[in-house]
């Protein structure tokens, strides 16, 4: 059974106009002026890198050094773990 638009425009109009009504308005009222939309905060990249190094030392092993490292290679904890590496001592 074929369905004719013709016949569904007249809630398919409807429901555009309460869409955009009810969301469009709610958007809006939430969105910081001059912004164009709402978007979620970056993560922190610093607080990232640490998070993962904690985790490196936790665990204690070469594997997790070497790993860090040539993941962050320029961050100033890769020079850490380059010292935790040299001084050895690790599993």
């Amino acid at each position: 059974m074929p369905v004719e638009i013709r016949s569904q425009w007249p809630f398919i109009a409807l429901f555009w106009t309460l869409s955009g009504l009810f969301c469009g308005s709610v958007l809006a009222a939430q969105a910081p002026k001059g912004t164009g939309g709402i978007m979620t905060p970056a993560p922190d990249a610093e607080a990232a890198v640490q998070s993962e190094y904690d985790r490196v030392i936790r665990k204690g092993t070469r594997e997790a050094y070497e790993r860090f490292i040539r993941r962050h290679p320029q961050h100033p904890l890769a020079q850490k773990a380059r010292e935790a590496l040299a001084g050895g001592g690790l599993r």
